[in-house]
């Protein structure tokens, strides 16, 4: 089944995207181990994200979704020379999903960040919620789910431990 929009993240043991000023180094010293991203990527054909997680990730020198439909919602316009693929979305999140869930052949990856993620789980159009949960704590930050976010049921597909603490979790829109 293809259209999916499949949330996949790494989320701190408090249940942290990213730490109180936004920063992403503290999974670092995870990089080295295989998640499986690039089979998860194999499915993928159109990326959705934030601003704010665009211009972080423009930021990291190569631009790790080479090759991919990336639409950015923002209601700014982007960078003079953006990598190729990437295009800018504004308007109603659910639109925008409905609009990719019609035009992507395979499934699209919900990057984040973490206003795009709550907006889109509310709503209850996410189909999969990937998560790899870090052996690490960040005390405050900016968090997956909102704190008033709206109740839903999910399956757990998988669990897998990493040798290094890192859980994988996988699961389905219950």
């Amino acid at each position: 089944m293809t259209g999916l929009l499949r949330l996949y993240a790494a989320v701190s043991l408090d249940g942290c995207l990213a730490d109180r000023q936004g920063g992403v180094d503290w999974l670092t010293r995870f990089e080295a181990a295989d998640y499986g991203l690039a089979g998860f990527l194999a499915g993928i054909g159109s990326v959705l994200t934030g601003r704010t997680t665009y211009d972080q990730a423009r930021g990291f020198g190569d631009w790790p979704y080479a090759g991919k439909r990336v639409v950015v919602l923002t209601h700014r316009p982007l960078d003079p020379d953006p990598p190729p693929g990437v295009e800018a979305a504004a308007g109603d999140v659910g639109a925008v999903v409905a609009r990719l869930r019609a035009e992507t052949p395979g499934d699209i990856w919900l990057l984040g960040g973490a206003a795009v993620a709550q907006d889109c789980l509310a709503r209850g159009i996410v189909d999969t919620i990937d998560l790899f949960v870090m052996p690490v704590t960040l005390g405050a930050g900016i968090r997956l789910f909102a704190a008033a976010g709206t109740p839903r049921d999910w399956r757990l597909d998988a669990a897998r431990p990493y040798p290094n603490g890192v859980v994988a979790l996988g699961y389905r829109r219950g």
